[in-house]
């Protein structure tokens, strides 16, 4: 008899309760919403990283003048779709050759309140 309650205790218990779905689905909610803010601005830092590796790629060794790099920097941001303002990119003498660094913040809202701050800050030396 006692071994008999034991097991249909067992059965009743199994299982998740209501309220105890409910808050789970609120935290994949609130953690699955958080993702679709912050995935794009990520993207956005990786496509960057390429930008600044492709022109360090393509220029280092040439010879080139902070014209040049502007000019291929604007290029491949106008293929990316990256828009950004030109006080964030940044050409700097280095002692051989020309140190090209992007630097900003991006935010986006996510609870009332509540912002997602990303900071990037990449930089690429371009040799001359």
């Amino acid at each position: 008899m006692r071994r008999l309650r034991e097991l249909r205790g067992r059965r009743q218990q199994a299982g998740i309760t209501a309220i105890g779905f409910l808050i789970l689905a609120g935290l994949f909610g609130i953690v699955g919403y958080a993702a679709l803010k912050l995935v794009p601005m990520y993207l956005q830092n990786m496509r960057l990283t390429t930008v600044l590796n492709d022109v360090r790629d393509e220029l280092d060794g040439t010879g080139a003048t902070p014209g040049m790099i502007r000019n291929a920097v604007g290029r491949r941001f106008d293929v990316e779709g990256i828009t950004l303002p030109r006080e964030n990119v940044k050409i700097e003498q280095a002692s051989n050759g020309y140190q090209l660094r992007i630097q900003y913040d991006n935010r986006t809202p996510f609870l009332a309140d509540i912002w997602f701050l990303v900071t990037f800050d990449k930089q690429v030396e371009i040799r001359r």
